[in-house]
C-alpha cells in the first residue's frame, strides 16, 4: 500500500520537485495520489506542500484514510472527523480543502407517509443568512456556487445524505412505519442543520430516540436509598412522561398532542426493552440495594439492550446534575517513627459536575474508626455495592475490602497498649554522644580530689522527705518534712497513741496513715539527723528493708569519667585570642534592643569560638560578674545563629528553676516574638510530654527505666529551658536529642564530678556547650576542672593528674607550682572569659557603707548568759550539764541570731512586742527602721536581705507598723514557677512597676540570683551571709546593667565597747575572704567554724581560764574519740605545720593530715577509755593501707606516718610499726606534749566541728 508515496519520499531532491501529490473531490470523499492516479480527473489539483506525503502516511496510519498503490481515500465522515479533530487543526491546512459554508438545504415532500411513493428531496438552497441561492450543485459534501467551492456543515451533509438514503430505499422500507422512522431521523438531522422544512415535514412530527436518557432523582429523605427513574429523550414532549405514565405497557408508538399538533414517537426494540423496565418499577421508583445496583450498573438492571439504548456518560451527568455522588475511599495510616499508627483517616475522592473533589478525612477517635470498619464490613457481607456514612455515600469497589483490612489492622493496633520507648532504642548508643559508652548503674568516682560523702553520694541542697505508698496504692506519695511538718507529726502521733487511734491524718497525704507506719517514718528521720549530726550523711533506713531490696535501681547512661585517666576527649585547635570584636548581630532584635561595647564584645568572642565548633571547640564558659548581661549575651548569640543557619539543631538552656522566668522575660524583652520558639521542659509543662509506665517497652519497666518524654517531644522548638534536676532525671530524653548550644547557667551547680546532676549534663549530645558561673572555682580547682570537662573534655587532662600538677595561687608555694598556676591560666584564657563590672560596665557609684550599731543590755546579757553556759560546759559544772550548747558551733549560731534579735535560747520563734521595747532591745531593728525613713524621704527603694524566716517576719511586722505597708518576703516557700501567679518574679516585678518608696525582704538563698531588682538603689544586709561571694551576688541583683542611680550597700553590725562581738568579727573574716577573690583561681571560699576562736568573741576572752587553760594528761584520758582526733589536731598546728585538717568519717585509715611544703605527717587516732590499755596493730595497718591515698592527694609531699593513742601498744604493735616506718606514740608521748605543746579546749573546739550543719 502507498507505494508511490514511498518512491516520492526516496527520489532525489530535483525530482521531488517536478513530482506533486493530486487531490480530487468526489460523491465518496476525496482522493489523493499521483497524476496517473488521481490528478488526471476533472477538477484535481496538485498539492505542492513537500509535508503531505508525511501526512497522508499518518492519517493511514491512524485509520482515516484508507490507501491504494497509488492513491489514499479519504471518506467525507473521516474528512469531519479530522476536521474536528484538535490535533490536526494546523495540518489539515495542507490539503487546501475549501472552506466551509453556511448553506442549508430546502426539504421538500410529495404525498403522505402512509404512500408508498411518499417522496422528500433537496428542492433548493440557503446561504447563512437564509437567502436562496441559485446553481447550487453538489457532489458529496462539496458544493460549487457562484464560481465557488465549499464544503458543507457536518449537518447539512449528513441531512442530505439521508434524504438521498431515503429516496433509494428498497420496496420493503416503504411501509408507513419504516417511512415514518425514517423520517424522524431525516428530522432530527434536519433540525441540527437548521434547514428549510415545508409545510407538511413540519407538521409531520415523528420523534425515533435511538436512545433513551435515563434521569435518577433522589427521593425521601434525599439519599440514594429511594430513587426515583424519568425516562426522557431528544425531542420529547413536555407531557411525554405523563403520557408514558398512562400506559400499562409500553407501545409500538406514541401518539402525543401538543399545541403544535401531534408528535408521533417511534419506540425501537432497543428502547422498548428500556422502558419495559422501567414501566415495571411501581412508580418508576427503586429503592435499597436495587437501587444501589441501579445508580451503579443501570444495564444489569434494564437488560442488556440498555447498552444499545442508554448513553453512559449522559447517565453520570444526569446523576452529577440530580446531585448523586458516589465517593470512592483508600485508607490512610500514617504511622510515626516508631511505626505505630497515629494518624487514621480516608482519602476520599467525589466525583462532581466539573471536577474531581479530593479531601481527608481523619477519624477523631478508635470508637469512629470501628464504627467506620463494622460498617463497611457489613455492608461487603450483604453484597451491596454501596455503603453510606457520615454523609458519604461509598461505591465499594474491588479494592475496598483491602483497605478496610489495613484500616482494621491500625484499630488493632491502636486498641493495644501503644509502645512509645522501646528497649533497643533506649539502648542503641549511637542515639547518644560519643562520651556515653555504655548503661548501667551509676557508680561513684574515687579520687583522692573527690570530697568523699560516705559509700553514696547526694545533693548538695537535700531536702528531707516522706515517702509513703497508701495502702490500695502503687504510687508512692513524696511531701518534703520542715520542721513545722516534723513537729506536727510528732504531736499527732503522740495524740493517737494516748488515745488508741489506729491512724493519723497529716496534711499532704491522701489518707490517713496507719499509727506504726508513722512512728517509723518519724523515727527515721530523727536517726537521720543524729547521723548528720555525727558527720554520716548516708540516707535514712528505709521503713521496709524488704521493700527497698525488692526495688530495683534505675540504670543511667554511663560516661567516661576521665577521672583516673583521660577517657574522652575533645581536641582543640590552636584558637588565636584575637578576634575581631564587632559581632554579626541578629534581625530579630526590637528596635530598643541595643548592646553594649562589652556585651558586643562577648556576642563576637562566642561567634568566634563557635565558628571552630564542634571539630575544633567544642564550648567555653563565661566567668563574668553579675549583672553584665550574660543571658541577653547568650540570646544574641543563639539568635543570630539561627538565622545564619535555620537547619541548626535547638538550642538548650540548663538554670536553676528561679532563673527560668528570667530567660523567657528576656526572650521577650529584647526579641521580636517570631525568634524563638521556646519550650520550658519543666514541672507541670512536662505532664503532657511524659511517656505513661504503660507506653513503655515491658523489657525497660523491669529494668526500672521508667522515666522518659515522648518521641520527637522538642516539636518545633528552637530553644528549650530546664532545670538541672529535670536534665537529671529525663537523661535518657534529653541525652537523645541533638543539641547545637547548650547553656548551663549558674554552673556552679555541676562543679562536683560525683553528682548526678554534673554527669547528666556532661551526657548531652550537643555542638558547643557554654557554662556561666561568676564563681568559676569557689572552694578548689577541681570546680574549674569540672566546667571544663564539660566544655572541653580532655583539655585539663585527667582528674588526679590535674590535682596533683595544680595549685590555687594562694596556695602555691615553690617556684614550680607558681609556673604550673601561670600555665593553667594559659590554657583556659583561650575558653573563659572574666570581666568584672569595675572593669568594663559604665555603672553610677557603689557605696559600702559598714554601720556599727551598740549592742543593746538585753542583747549582753543573752550574750554572757550563753558564753557562761559555755563555759561551764567546758569546766564540767553540773549547773551546766543541761546547756542547750553541746558545742562551740551551737554556741557561734546563737550569738549569730541574737545579734539580730535577742532571745533565749530555744525560744527563737516571733513573737510581736511593743515597738519601742523593740526598738530597745534590738537596735539593729531600730536603725534599720530609720534608715527606711530617710529612704522613704527620697522616695526611692530598699532590698533587706535577711537569712532567717523569723527575721523576716519581725521585720515585716515592724515595717508595717512603722509604714502602713506589709512589704513582701520573697523566700523559699514563694514558688519559681514562671505559671504560678505569684512566682517569685511576678512579684518582684510587680513591686518594682510600682511607684515611689517600697521595701521588699529577700532570703540571700532563694534569691541570691537570677533576679533583677534594679528599681531598688538601697539594698541592706540585715544578716551577713558566710560567704562573701554569695553577699556580693545577692547586691548585684540591684547593682547591675540598668541601674540608673548610686547604690547604697548598708551593712549593720552590732558591737560592744569592750570586746569583738560575732557580727564585728563574721565582718573582719569576710573582708579577708574577699580579698583573695581577686584572683579568680583562688575561689572565694566560706567562713568555715574552723575561722572562728570563741575566747575572740568575748569578754575578756583572751584571760579566760575556760578558754585558755591548758588541758592536762587527765583531760586527754577521759577524751572520746573525736575530742581525741581534735586534740592531736590541735597539737600538730602547734608544732607549727601551715595545713591540718581531720578528714571526715569514714576516713580510709587517716584521721589527721599535717604538712607544709613537701613535709607531712599522717596521723591515725586510737582512743581508750580503758586504763593502760594495749592497743593492737589495727591503727598501723589503717595507715599504713592509707598512706598510697593520700601521696595522690597531695602529689610532692613526703609523708610520714603516726599512730598515736592516749594508752599503749602491744608488742605486735609495736613490731608492725618498726617494719613500716610508723611511728608510735602512746601516753608517755602525750604527756610531754602536754608540757610542750600546750593546748587549750577552744584549740580543740576548731578541729572538732568542721561545718556549719553540726552545730549543736
Amino acid at each position: 500500500m502507498l507505494k508511490w508515496l514511498k518512491k516520492m519520499t526516496g527520489a532525489e531532491p530535483s525530482q521531488r520537485q517536478t513530482a506533486a501529490v493530486w487531490r480530487a473531490f468526489g460523491a465518496e470523499g476525496l482522493d489523493l495520489g499521483t497524476f496517473e492516479s488521481v490528478g488526471a480527473r476533472p477538477g484535481a489539483t496538485p498539492l505542492a506542500t513537500p509535508t503531505v506525503p508525511a501526512l497522508i502516511t499518518q492519517l493511514y496510519d491512524e485509520g482515516y484514510a484508507v490507501g491504494a498503490d497509488e492513491s489514499a481515500h479519504l471518506s467525507w465522515e473521516s474528512l469531519y472527523n479530522l476536521l474536528e479533530e484538535p490535533a490536526f487543526a494546523r495540518s489539515l491546512d495542507q490539503l487546501e480543502l475549501p472552506p466551509i459554508g453556511g448553506l442549508t438545504p430546502e426539504l421538500q415532500s410529495r404525498n403522505s407517509l402512509i404512500d408508498r411513493d411518499f417522496t422528500i428531496r433537496v428542492s433548493g438552497w440557503r446561504d447563512e443568512d437564509r437567502r436562496p441561492l441559485e446553481a447550487v450543485t453538489r457532489s458529496g459534501a462539496l458544493v460549487s456556487t457562484n464560481g465557488r467551492q465549499l464544503l458543507l456543515s457536518r449537518q447539512a451533509w449528513e441531512t442530505v445524505e439521508q434524504v438521498a438514503r431515503f429516496q433509494a430505499r428498497p420496496e420493503d422500507q416503504r411501509t408507513e412505519t419504516a417511512q415514518r422512522m425514517r423520517w424522524g431521523q431525516i428530522r432530527r438531522a434536519a433540525l441540527a442543520a437548521n434547514a428549510s422544512l415545508d409545510q407538511f415535514l413540519y407538521k409531520s412530527i415523528v420523534v425515533t430516540p435511538d436512545t433513551i436518557d435515563i434521569i435518577p432523582r433522589k427521593t425521601g429523605a434525599g439519599t440514594t436509598r429511594m430513587v426515583e427513574i424519568i425516562p426522557t429523550f431528544e425531542g420529547a414532549p413536555e407531557n411525554w412522561l405523563d403520557v408514558f405514565d398512562s400506559y400499562q405497557a409500553v407501545p409500538k408508538h406514541y401518539d402525543i398532542s401538543t399545541p403544535e399538533g401531534i408528535v408521533n414517537v417511534l419506540v425501537t426494540p432497543e428502547v422498548n426493552t428500556v422502558l419495559s423496565s422501567i414501566r415495571k418499577m411501581p412508580g418508576r421508583l427503586i429503592s435499597g440495594s436495587r437501587a444501589e445496583a441501579f445508580l451503579l450498573n443501570p444495564f444489569a438492571t434494564l437488560g442488556e439492550d440498555a447498552k444499545a439504548a442508554i448513553d453512559e456518560e449522559q447517565f453520570e451527568r444526569a446523576k452529577v446534575e440530580a446531585g448523586i455522588f458516589f465517593d470512592h475511599f483508600t485508607s490512610i495510616v500514617r504511622r510515626d517513627a516508631l511505626g505505630f499508627p497515629e494518624t487514621v483517616g480516608l482519602a476520599i475522592e467525589t466525583a462532581l459536575a466539573d471536577r474531581v473533589s479530593a479531601e481527608e478525612r481523619l477519624f477523631s477517635d478508635d470508637s469512629e474508626l470501628e464504627h467506620f470498619v463494622r460498617g463497611a464490613e457489613r455492608a461487603i457481607a450483604a453484597e451491596r455495592q454501596l455503603y453510606a456514612w457520615d454523609g458519604y455515600d461509598f461505591e465499594l469497589l474491588g479494592n475496598s475490602e483491602e483497605h478496610l483490612v489495613l484500616l482494621k489492622a491500625a484499630l488493632d493496633e491502636r486498641s493495644k497498649p501503644r509502645i512509645l520507648i522501646r528497649h533497643t532504642d533506649v539502648y542503641d548508643l549511637s542515639a547518644y554522644t560519643s562520651r556515653v559508652n555504655g548503661i548501667g548503674l551509676e557508680q561513684p568516682y574515687y579520687s583522692p580530689y573527690i570530697a568523699k560523702k560516705g559509700d553514696e553520694w547526694w545533693p548538695e541542697h537535700l531536702v528531707n522527705v516522706i515517702v509513703y505508698t497508701p495502702d490500695g496504692s502503687t504510687d508512692p506519695v513524696a511531701v518534703p518534712i520542715t520542721d513545722d511538718v516534723k513537729d506536727e507529726l510528732s504531736a499527732k502521733l503522740k495524740e493517737a497513741e494516748t488515745s488508741g487511734k489506729p491512724t493519723i491524718e497529716l496534711p499532704g497525704f491522701p489518707q490517713p496513715i496507719p499509727v506504726t507506719e508513722a512512728r517509723d517514718i518519724l523515727d527515721a528521720f530523727i536517726n537521720f539527723g543524729n547521723d548528720v549530726r555525727e558527720g554520716y550523711d548516708k540516707p535514712p533506713k528505709s521503713v521496709d528493708s524488704k521493700d527497698k531490696a525488692a526495688r530495683q535501681k534505675a540504670k543511667q547512661l554511663l560516661l567516661k569519667p576521665n577521672v583516673d585517666a583521660v577517657d574522652y576527649e575533645d581536641v582543640r585547635k590552636e584558637i588565636l585570642t584575637a578576634f575581631t570584636p564587632s559581632p554579626a548581630l541578629p534581625s530579630g532584635f526590637r528596635l530598643e534592643t541595643k548592646l553594649l561595647p562589652h556585651q558586643e564584645k562577648g556576642v563576637a568572642w562566642l561567634q568566634h569560638l563557635f565558628q571552630h565548633a564542634p571539630n575544633h571547640c567544642r564550648g567555653c564558659v563565661i566567668a563574668d560578674d553579675m549583672g553584665l548581661g550574660k543571658t541577653l549575651q547568650l540570646l544574641t548569640f543563639m539568635a543570630r545563629a539561627f538565622e545564619d543557619n535555620p537547619e541548626l539543631p535547638p538550642a538548650l538552656i540548663v538554670a536553676p528553676v528561679s532563673l527560668l522566668e528570667n530567660w523567657a522575660e528576656e526572650m521577650g524583652k529584647f526579641f521580636k516574638e517570631s525568634t524563638f520558639r521556646p519550650l520550658v521542659a519543666y514541672g507541670d509543662n512536662l505532664a503532657s510530654l511524659r511517656v505513661p509506665r504503660s507506653a513503655i517497652d515491658e523489657e525497660l519497666r523491669k529494668e526500672n527505666l521508667v522515666k522518659f518524654l515522648q518521641p520527637g517531644w522538642v516539636g518545633d522548638a528552637n530553644i528549650v529551658l530546664t532545670t538541672y534536676e529535670t536534665l537529671r532525671d529525663l537523661e535518657f530524653s534529653f541525652a537523645a536529642v541533638q543539641w547545637s548550644i547548650m547553656a548551663c547557667d549558674e554552673a556552679q551547680k555541676i562543679k562536683n564530678p560525683n553528682s548526678m546532676v554534673t554527669r547528666s549534663a556532661k551526657k548531652q549530645n550537643v555542638m558547643f556547650a557554654v557554662a556561666c558561673t561568676g564563681t568559676p572555682v569557689e572552694n578548689t580547682l577541681v570546680d574549674l576542672w569540672c566546667l571544663f570537662d564539660l566544655v572541653q573534655a580532655g583539655l585539663l587532662g585527667a582528674l588526679n593528674e590535674f590535682g596533683r600538677c595544680y595549685r590555687k595561687p594562694i596556695e602555691a608555694e615553690t617556684e614550680e607550682e607558681k609556673v604550673r598556676v601561670e600555665e593553667l591560666r594559659g590554657l583556659i584564657e583561650p575558653q573563659i572569659l572574666r570581666r568584672m563590672k569595675s572593669d568594663v560596665a559604665q555603672l553610677p557609684p557603689k557605696r559600702i557603707m559598714p554601720v556599727l550599731i551598740p549592742m543593746s543590755n538585753l542583747q549582753r546579757t543573752y550574750y554572757t548568759s550563753a558564753i557562761n553556759l559555755f563555759k561551764g560546759l567546758k569546766k564540767g559544772d553540773k549547773e551546766a550539764a543541761s546547756s542547750p550548747f553541746k558545742n562551740h558551733l551551737g554556741v557561734l549560731q546563737y550569738l549569730r541570731s541574737i545579734c539580730t534579735a535577742p532571745h533565749a535560747p530555744g525560744l527563737g520563734r516571733f513573737a510581736p512586742q511593743p515597738l519601742a521595747q523593740a526598738r530597745s532591745e534590738a537596735p539593729k531593728l531600730g536603725w534599720l527602721l530609720d534608715t527606711l525613713r530617710e529612704i522613704e524621704g527620697k522616695g526611692e527603694k530598699a532590698i533587706v536581705f535577711a537569712e532567717f524566716r523569723e527575721a523576716q517576719q519581725m521585720l515585716a511586722y515592724y515595717i508595717k507598723e512603722t509604714f502602713g505597708f506589709e512589704p513582701r518576703i520573697i523566700n523559699g516557700d514563694v514558688t519559681a514557677s514562671a505559671k504560678h501567679v505569684a512566682s517569685r518574679q511576678k512579684q518582684i516585678r510587680a513591686w518594682q512597676e510600682k511607684p515611689g518608696f517600697g521595701v521588699i525582704i529577700l532570703s540571700p538563698v532563694a534569691v541570691g540570683y537570677g533576679v533583677n531588682v534594679q528599681e531598688a538603689n538601697h539594698v541592706i544586709h540585715y544578716t551577713r551571709n558566710w560567704n562573701p561571694a554569695k553577699e556580693d551576688q545577692a547586691t548585684d541583683r540591684a547593682y547591675r546593667i540598668g541601674q540608673k542611680r548610686e547604690v547604697c550597700v548598708y551593712l549593720p553590725i552590732v558591737r560592744a565597747e569592750d570586746f569583738k562581738t560575732f557580727e564585728v568579727r563574721l565582718d573582719e573574716l569576710l573582708k579577708e575572704k574577699r580579698k583573695l577573690a581577686g584572683d579568680m583561681l583562688n575561689g572565694t571560699g566560706t567562713v568555715m567554724p574552723t575561722d572562728w576562736n570563741i575566747q575572740d568573741i568575748v569578754p575578756d576572752g583572751a584571760k579566760d581560764p575556760a578558754f585558755t587553760r591548758a588541758l592536762t594528761l587527765d583531760d586527754v584520758l577521759r577524751m572520746e574519740w573525736d575530742f581525741f582526733e581534735a586534740y592531736v589536731a590541735a597539737v600538730w598546728q602547734k608544732k607549727g605545720f601551715k595545713t591540718v585538717y581531720r578528714t571526715p568519717a569514714r576516713d580510709g585509715g587517716v584521721d589527721v593530715v599535717a604538712f607544709t611544703g613537701n613535709k607531712g605527717d599522717l596521723v591515725q587516732c586510737k582512743s581508750s577509755g580503758v586504763v593502760n590499755a594495749s592497743l593492737n596493730d589495727e591503727g598501723v595497718k589503717d595507715v599504713v593501707s592509707a598512706e598510697a591515698e593520700y601521696r595522690l592527694r597531695h602529689p610532692g609531699v613526703n609523708f610520714s606516718k603516726w599512730v598515736a593513742t592516749n594508752q599503749f601498744f602491744n608488742e605486735t604493735a609495736r613490731e608492725k610499726a618498726r617494719r613500716n616506718n610508723v611511728t608510735l606514740a602512746t601516753q608517755k608521748e602525750v604527756d610531754a606534749w602536754l608540757e610542750r605543746y600546750p593546748v587549750t579546749n577552744a584549740d580543740v573546739q576548731r578541729f572538732l566541728h568542721l561545718y556549719w550543719e553540726q552545730a549543736a
